[in-house]
């Protein structure tokens, strides 16, 4: 099988769904004359027996949290959008980069896009292989049967020469460097099942992790080196680009729920909202025990991070550090990361929140969503002009 864009729909206006697992995020996009505009948006608390373990538990109530959200962010509009695209998210993401060289026969005709899907569509069984084998030796054999969810286009080159699109070039030699995504078969059903739940049309499901990457190309960072840190609930990404590439991405299986289990073991009594309040209150994080484990998580998570680079031997030096997730919203842990990290580098970068980077006039609630309309109005674009069909980082639909 190979890497397709099918069935999108000729859409105008959409729903942009944040699945998180403590808020579910709605927004409303309405994209005319290439103008795309928020016209709704809404955050609403997920069910807590929703999700247990960072895992699906109900998929009813979760499409239920899900019409609401989306009903909110409506509530001034006559009729609701039918199209929809939203985050997917896992604690059991597996993510494998590989790359392909491709001499073609004849060097004088121009590659088409038949040409580079048949390209990819050959190392579709070795990127599986090296995903299954980097997922037993994360989770043992519990999570054996694995999905492609997404396949990126990370890097092109034509007879060693970079591009972002090699459609219509002519050449001899095609590089080109593929990101793939999996996840546990189980998982993906379940986030199926929940759109089915709905009853609207999937746009697409876009891997959690793949959505921050996106941005890079949408700042000023594009042509540096940056080190995207991304905590949610259940996992950690690592993302490193450099010049507009990403050259580093890889998913941990923890995240800011590691935290609250810390601290719920030194305020047993404590209940989950009130763990989640600590968490958010900087006067509250950074005293006596609580502050010692708020100190080692970020230092686990600073510690992973390189680590992992010295066992791939990979080293770099970093213009900057970007970070994403709720609880760098406390300025606390936001500046206590960043001293952590740079204090391992041993030397000074530009330490940032991503989303005020990007974009300043949003909140970090409203980020996600923002980010995912950005993501469907290019698949829209997909849809009228085959051309932008090998943009990077648009993500394509597995058959």
């Amino acid at each position: 099988m190979s890497f397709r864009l099918s069935h999108i729909q000729d859409y105008h206006r959409f729903v942009a769904i944040d699945l998180g697992l403590y808020r579910i995020r709605a927004g409303i996009y309405d994209m005319t004359s290439g103008i795309l505009t928020s016209t709704g948006f809404s955050s609403v608390r997920q069910g807590r027996k929703n999700w247990i373990d960072g895992m699906v538990a109900d998929i009813s109530g979760i499409a239920s949290n899900i019409e609401q959200a989306i009903i909110q962010a409506g509530h001034t509009h006559e009729s609701l959008p039918e199209d929809i695209i939203m985050s997917f998210p896992s604690r059991w993401f597996v993510s494998d980069m590989i790359t392909t060289q491709y001499t073609r026969s004849d060097v004088t005709s121009l590659l088409t896009m038949h040409e580079i899907d048949d390209m990819i569509s050959r190392i579709e069984k070795e990127s599986y292989n090296r995903a299954h084998a980097k997922s037993r030796k994360q989770y043992g054999k519990q999570w054996d049967d694995l999905k492609l969810v997404s396949s990126t286009i990370i890097a092109i080159s034509v007879d060693g020469r970079k591009v972002t699109s090699p459609i219509w070039f002519a050449g001899w030699r095609v590089r080109l460097t593929v990101l793939n995504v999996f996840v546990p078969s189980s998982e993906f059903n379940m986030i199926r099942s929940i759109v089915s739940h709905l009853g609207k049309r999937p746009i697409s499901l876009i891997p959690a992790p793949l959505i921050l990457p996106k941005l890079i190309e949408k700042s000023d960072l594009i042509f540096s080196v940056s080190c995207l840190v991304d905590i949610w609930y259940g996992h950690t990404t690592i993302s490193i680009l450099e010049d507009n590439e990403i050259v580093v991405f890889e998913t941990f299986p923890y995240g800011a729920v590691t935290l609250m289990d810390m601290i719920s073991s030194i305020v047993p009594n404590a209940s989950p909202l009130q763990v989640e309040n600590i968490i958010c209150t900087p006067s509250e994080c950074l005293q006596g025990d609580l502050a010692d484990a708020t100190h080692d998580f970020l230092s686990y998570i600073a510690d992973t991070l390189f680590a992992y680079l010295h066992t791939e031997r990979i080293d770099m030096r970093f213009d900057s550090l970007l970070l994403h997730g709720n609880i760098f919203e406390n300025d606390a842990i936001y500046d206590s990361f960043g001293h952590i990290f740079q204090d391992i580098l041993g030397y000074t970068l530009a330490v940032e929140k991503l989303y005020k980077h990007v974009n300043p006039t949003i909140t970090h609630d409203q980020a996600i969503v923002s980010w995912l309309s950005l993501m469907a109005s290019e698949l829209l674009l997909t849809r009228k002009d085959p051309l932008v069909r090998i943009m990077r980082y648009v993500l394509y639909q597995y058959e």
